[in-house]
């Protein structure tokens, strides 16, 4: 029109790099429809991939997430992870029900001598609505399951979403929403009981979904979205998972702001593309500003006192690179993200995941499988078309990720360690494989749309060229492993030093190997075979979707199936004659511990039923009580194995559970309860040990420098504790002597709090067998008395003589700092959603 403006008066918007992109395909397919139809052309697959409903594809999700989980969802069963089983459930039974009877717990006094449970993430995903909001509504182990069903499920309701705000059509998406929803490198961790590992990959697509959402519509309710996104994440509690992501985030989000800053338009140009990248990071800070009472407490706890730092912060630089670059993947395992039979297993499910895996690591739990077909399908999408700065940069992130993945195999993990702040905190490079099969995921669906369109231009040829070329390097795998050629050149080019038992592995899992680049084929040669069969017309296209999303189902589900078992809930929480006989002993007797050495003193099944336990198992405990007892990784606590009198005294180890089965009897002792098996054998059994008070009256202290404390804790010729007490500082008050007597007669145990009345003959030191931590404050008569760390790693508080009302809380002032930051972050992210939907309200 003359006056530059549509026939509704509007002014034409200027063109952006993808609307010029985009007309010029629909010019060049309509002058190729304008002529004729060319023969091999299927001109309507494209349309035909956007006819598929949004309320089919979440139907689908959900009847592909509930077959997955059939065996738990349709039953009473519990879901078995293993690290559930070892920790998991005794944490959240602890904290489901503290919360249900003295409130919000800040302490968890069950293993290891005590941990502070929000700084040490002793719980978990504690403060996650999804996972709190199932505490209350159903029993403890049906939550644990019920959280990971609902994860998997929003995984690729996720991946659907991020997809279509790509402008992928809806059958596309939905290939690539079903692949993330099963993607092995997600669901397999169930069986390690892995679930934080979950939470983060579920809501990797909805992160990059957010971001994209803003760059399209602008405004603050998307970023006000993603913030919450951002916070869902870190109340995961896996901060390394989460590092990975929001870093891989960051480099997405400053690609596509490189973009915008090439190009002309509203919100585009070099000023709008700053404009957004800083909002960007701004809501970025409050979506992390939310977790502030989560996360604050937890770096600081990290750094300063927790075991990692001695593997980290602390550790010299051999030890530190080697903590780092431990449990990453090899060689092996990168074959096996396109055939998962090639590097094994160690679940014991299954025949292929028995005494199979003959990689470099100790065992491995679960598999990092990328998907064959959305792998194939992936293929597609480097043959040109939209969206290329979408598709290089996700590419540029895969490849690092998977480069990172595979440690000290390559230059980039290293090149991460010395550059990037905080690489040198986390172990297991393999985690960063999430966002490989993220980008393969994503990478799939534009494959499919891809592919697609060179059908319909008559390209079907090229198409099947591609996925060829697939399906020939297979065959020629399943050609050397059938003949034995594979495995021979592997063990003498590319793995050395293979040892005994991985080639023994290796003779188990080579049947197993070529049936597995027998399926790989079979798969390559089916997803071929759909593109020929729709392209040359002998399909209809409307099957195209439905047999790529079969494929894609049975091609994950069979790597998925062996690793999600049920175990019976009743019987594995059930207590033994031996639990049954320290309850009792809890019932009427003062505090005490018990000292179990079964799972090489890693066992902390007593602690399911609220018995407290000298040992245990933590991935985050105190590194002072760690040195006192003697324990590394999660190798046997030496101190306590070798009976050190001073040690089971001062931790209040009243009785010792033994596993007679595993290391015969214990000598010089006899059990008080057997656990016995039909023969008569003795499984396990229950002995008593020499032990002080739980809190004990001293009227002596030995001062030694702070590190010389453990040595004269442990010298038995030097330290008596039955009337001394190690110190690293003076005492605030002049003590009695080693004559002083002294009785604690207890008033109120919970988790956050202590109380309880000392009598002394003289000024003495109340000692308890608690672990100290600076957050934890103590009154005597109403009057404030310092908490000193005593015997290394316990507490100990001055009383003068006569009769006193002690009372111990825990009060963290980096809690209630995080607290008050989390709440006005929420606050603000809350705002700015409602500012922007108003103000659209408006406008609309």
């Amino acid at each position: 029109m003359a006056d530059g403006k549509d026939r509704k008066g509007r002014a034409p918007r200027r063109r952006t790099g993808r609307d010029r992109s985009e007309r010029r395909t629909g010019e060049e397919r309509g002058a190729r429809r304008s002529s004729g139809t060319p023969d091999g052309t299927v001109p309507e697959l494209t349309g035909t991939l956007d006819r598929i409903p949004l309320w089919l594809t979440l139907v689908v999700f959900a009847a592909v997430t509930l077959g997955l989980f059939r065996e738990f969802v349709f039953s009473d069963q519990m879901l078995v992870g293993q690290d559930t089983l070892a920790l998991g459930y005794m944490a959240r039974a602890f904290f489901s029900d503290a919360l249900q009877t003295t409130g919000f717990p800040l302490w968890n006094p069950i293993i290891l001598g005590g941990t502070p449970f929000l700084e040490s993430l002793a719980g978990g995903d504690s403060l996650h609505p999804i996972s709190v909001a199932l505490l209350y509504l159903m029993e403890t182990y049906r939550s644990l399951g019920w959280k990971l069903v609902i994860h998997v499920f929003l995984a690729g309701v996720g991946m659907y979403g991020w997809l279509r705000t790509l402008k992928v059509s809806r059958g596309a998406a939905l290939i690539g929403g079903l692949g993330f929803l099963l993607a092995p490198y997600m669901v397999t961790l169930a069986f390690p009981g892995h679930d934080g590992k979950i939470f983060v990959t579920a809501m990797t697509p909805f992160l990059f979904w957010t971001m994209e959402w803003f760059l399209a519509r602008r405004g603050w309710l998307p970023l006000a979205v993603m913030a919450g996104v951002i916070a869902l994440v870190i109340l995961s509690t896996h901060f390394q998972m989460a590092y990975f992501l929001f870093g891989a985030a960051g480099v997405y989000m400053a690609v596509r702001c490189l973009q915008l800053a090439r190009e002309e338009g509203q919100g585009r140009g070099p000023a709008g593309a700053a404009s957004s990248f800083g909002a960007f990071l701004l809501f970025s800070v409050l979506g992390a500003g939310i977790t502030a009472v989560q996360l604050l407490p937890a770096v600081d706890y990290v750094t300063e006192h927790s075991r990692r730092a001695a593997t980290t912060v602390e550790a010299d630089a051999a030890r530190g690179v080697a903590f780092s670059s431990s449990w990453s993947l090899h060689w092996e395992e990168a074959v096996s993200l396109a055939v998962p039979e090639f590097i094994g297993n160690s679940a014991g499910t299954t025949e292929w995941t028995t005494d199979t895996y003959w990689g470099r690591n100790p065992f491995k739990l679960n598999h990092e499988y990328l998907g064959l077909v959305l792998l194939l399908l992936a293929s597609l999408s480097f043959a040109g078309g939209r969206l290329p700065w979408v598709r290089w940069s996700l590419t540029g992130i895969g490849l690092t990720a998977l480069l990172f993945a595979l440690g000290q195999n390559t230059p980039v993990w290293r090149v991460f360690y010395e550059a990037v702040p905080g690489i040198s905190l986390f172990r297991a490079p393999s985690m960063a494989i999430f966002l490989t099969g993220f980008v393969v995921a994503t990478l799939a669906a534009l494959g499919v749309d891809r592919g697609a369109r060179m059908v319909e231009e008559g390209r079907g040829a090229t198409v099947l060229k591609i996925l060829g070329s697939g399906a020939g390097l297979l065959i020629l795998g399943f050609l050397l492993a059938a003949t034995g050629a594979l495995s021979a050149l592997w063990t003498s080019v590319i793995h050395r030093g293979i040892t005994p038992g991985q080639l023994e592995a290796l003779g188990n899992a080579e049947p197993h190997i070529v049936r597995g680049f027998g399926v790989a084929t079979a798969l390559a040669v089916l997803v071929a075979g759909a593109w020929a069969a729709v392209s040359r017309r002998l399909l209809p296209a409307a099957l195209l979707v439905p047999i790529l999303a079969l494929l894609v189902t049975a091609d994950q589900w069979r790597v998925n199936e062996p690793f999600l078992e049920v175990m019976d809930y009743r019987s594995f929480a059930a207590p033994d004659a031996n639990i049954r006989f320290l309850l009792e002993r809890q019932a009427q007797e003062d505090p005490f511990r018990v000292l179990s050495f079964a799972r090489a003193g890693q066992d902390v099944e007593p602690g399911m039923h609220g018995l407290e336990l000298a040992a245990g198992h933590h991935p985050n405990d105190l590194g002072r009580y760690r040195d006192l007892i003697g324990m590394e990784g999660s190798g046997l606590p030496e101190n306590l194995a070798r009976f050190n009198p001073n040690l089971l005294a001062i931790l209040n180890i009243r009785y010792i559970l033994w596993p007679d089965f595993q290391f015969g009897p214990l000598e010089g002792s006899e059990p008080l309860s057997a656990l016995q098996f039909a023969d008569g054998r003795i499984f396990t059994s229950v002995h008593p040990s020499p032990s002080l008070p739980r809190a004990r009256v001293v009227g002596d202290a030995l001062v030694v420098d702070s590190d010389r404390t453990l040595d004269t804790v442990l010298d038995l010729n030097r330290y008596d504790p039955s009337v001394q007490v190690v110190l690293e500082e003076d005492p605030p008050i002049p003590l009695g002597g080693r004559h002083i007597q002294g009785q604690v007669s207890w008033i109120e145990r919970t988790p956050n709090r202590l109380v309880f009345q000392v009598s002394a003959t003289g000024p003495a030191l109340v000692v308890l067998a608690e672990n100290w931590f600076p957050a934890w404050r103590a009154t005597v008569d109403g009057m404030e008395t310092p908490v000193l760390r005593a015997d290394h790693t316990l507490r100990a508080m001055a009383v003068p003589g006569g009769t006193h009302r002690v009372e111990m809380w825990f009060d963290a002032p980096l809690v209630r700092i995080g607290l008050w930051i989390s709440l006005l972050s929420l606050a603000l992210v809350l705002a700015a959603a409602a500012v922007d939907l108003a103000r659209r309200r408006g406008s609309g």
